[in-house]
């Protein structure tokens, strides 16, 4: 039977709510994740008869845990039912300590290029409403619902906070409720009436009725019900860099920021998608533009600072992204963890140290960044007179101290930034681990940006925005790019160019 499920993590005996999945409040005020669970996947093995224990494996346990399927009685049938998120996913049979793949089921390469079996999962069928409250101190839903073999007698559903920050009149914010459907259910329709939690009596008015033909994604707003079915789409990711990008300076830039904003709070957030910003300004100097910006500016659920070697995660404050204040962020340190791996800052510093008195008699190679504010980053400011002997010297500097170092050039004049990260590091490397945290699906991911810098996050296999208002140095990169409906060139400038692209992939 179809239900929402409702719990939290226990983090070092702290219990607490995930970052990456839904939050919402339950009836005492407490903030919880949620999921909707049903069995919706069945893995079979068919054998040959001389099978004796099978388990599957797959993306969806990370390719760690082995999950037994238990054979049918009197049949070579061996089975297994789950209940697995939204998405596609894929996964082997091991037969007898053999890792084989089912010719029953679709076969495909996944990301690695391993043969596997494939499949999508779909959402179970489901009413999802979302309600722009008016200000009210609570509400909820009085519903009935109403299939072939039955109607079901009214019932109260309540209603919870999204992720949205979105305030309409009166102060309210919009709420959501999802409805599963009975199991056995067929062309199951929804009436529905919203009361406020100080309205009395026990059933709702006439003149409130609304009616939800069949299942999928609704708004409601200003009395007025609407088809919504960007909600049974799952989220999307949308990695954007800032200054030229999301933001700029003067009244219209503002202006198209302030949509962006909107849209995304109306609309992206309320199907949980994820804000990301990739800049390379730092996280104060964000907190401040974010302040700077007076409320125009869509609040982030995670920051990518430094060339992709910090990532910070929107500290929730004890509630959801809705009550947050965008003042307060976690480094998240397993990403800081992994770029160990094969880094020596003092090595690095060496080398480095080594290429600046190389060219100290013309200054032309200067530093820009110690590391001693990013542990596994650190920067040179190099005229393009000195820039190949520098690029040389560091190159077999670090090979000579057999440390593993990503150099990444940027920049545009007579002067580049020289960046030397940890290998495992970069912008592009940033954004596949958050989408990876966030379980976003690479058809649902996109990044955009406005100039040489976003090349490295814009260049990997999801979707990409160029803005309208790019440089010369993002054009010429795309011109000698092979041309795909992956990468949308705007016609809009900035925040509404970004609004154009999300469109032009039909993720909107």
């Amino acid at each position: 039977m179809p239900c929402m499920l409702q719990y939290k993590f226990l983090v070092d005996d702290v219990w607490q709510t995930s970052p990456c999945e839904p939050i919402v409040s339950d009836s005492q005020g407490s903030y919880n994740n949620q999921q909707s669970v049903a069995c919706n996947i069945t893995f079979d093995w068919i054998g040959d008869g001389l099978a004796r224990e099978v388990f599957v494996a797959g993306d969806f346990t990370g390719w760690m845990d082995l999950l037994p399927l238990s054979r049918e009685a009197g049949s070579n049938k061996f089975s297994l039912d789950c209940s697995l998120l939204p998405g596609a996913y894929f996964y082997q049979f091991l037969v007898d300590g053999q890792w084989s793949v089912s010719g029953n089921s679709t076969v495909e390469p996944d990301e690695q290029g391993h043969l596997s079996n494939k499949v999508i999962v779909h959402a179970p069928p489901a009413f999802h409403l979302f309600y722009g409250e008016p200000g009210w101190q609570g509400a909820s839903i009085h519903m009935r619902l109403t299939c072939k073999q039955h109607t079901q007698g009214w019932q109260q559903v309540a209603l919870h906070n999204t992720a949205s920050r979105s305030q309409h009149w009166g102060g309210g914010r919009w709420k959501t409720a999802v409805v599963p459907l009975p199991k056995g259910c067929q062309s199951t329709q929804m009436e529905l009436a919203i009361k406020s939690n100080t309205d009395e009596g026990q059933g709702p008015s006439e003149s409130s009725h609304y009616m939800c033909p069949h299942p999928g994604g609704y708004k409601i707003q200003h009395g007025q019900l609407r088809p919504f079915p960007q909600a049974t789409a799952g989220p999307i990711m949308l990695v954007s860099d800032l200054d030229g990008t999301m933001v700029g300076n003067g009244h219209e830039a503002d202006a198209m920021t302030h949509n962006f904003k909107q849209y995304w709070e109306d609309n992206a957030a309320l199907r949980n998608s994820v804000l990301v910003y990739n800049t390379g300004r730092s996280l104060g100097q964000f907190t401040s533009l974010y302040q700077e910006k007076a409320g125009a500016l869509a609040l982030p659920n995670v920051l990518i600072t430094a060339v992709g070697t910090k990532i910070f995660l929107l500290d929730m404050e004890g509630g959801c992204r809705e009550q947050a204040s965008g003042q307060k962020w976690h480094q998240d340190l397993q990403w800081s963890h992994r770029l160990d791996e094969g880094w020596d800052l003092s090595a690095v510093k060496q080398v480095a140290e080594e290429a600046v008195q190389r060219h100290a008699n013309d200054s032309t190679v200067n530093w820009l960044d110690h590391g001693t504010e990013h542990p596994h980053r650190i920067a040179l400011s190099v005229h393009t007179s000195s820039l190949q002997d520098c690029l040389t010297h560091l190159r077999h500097g670090f090979q000579h101290h057999d440390v593993q170092v990503r150099i990444i050039v940027s920049g545009v004049g007579d002067y580049r930034y020289v960046d030397c990260v940890a290998i495992k590091a970069g912008k592009q490397e940033a954004l596949e681990y958050i989408r990876a945290l966030f379980n976003i699906p690479l058809t649902h991911c996109m990044a955009a940006g406005d100039s040489g810098n976003d090349i490295l996050m814009l260049e990997g296999q999801h979707q990409a925005i160029i803005v309208s208002n790019a440089q010369q140095e993002l054009l010429d990169w795309l011109l000698q790019q092979k041309q795909t409906p992956r990468i949308v060139c705007t016609n809009a400038p900035m925040a509404d160019g970004i609004l154009e692209g999300i469109a032009r992939h039909g993720l909107h």
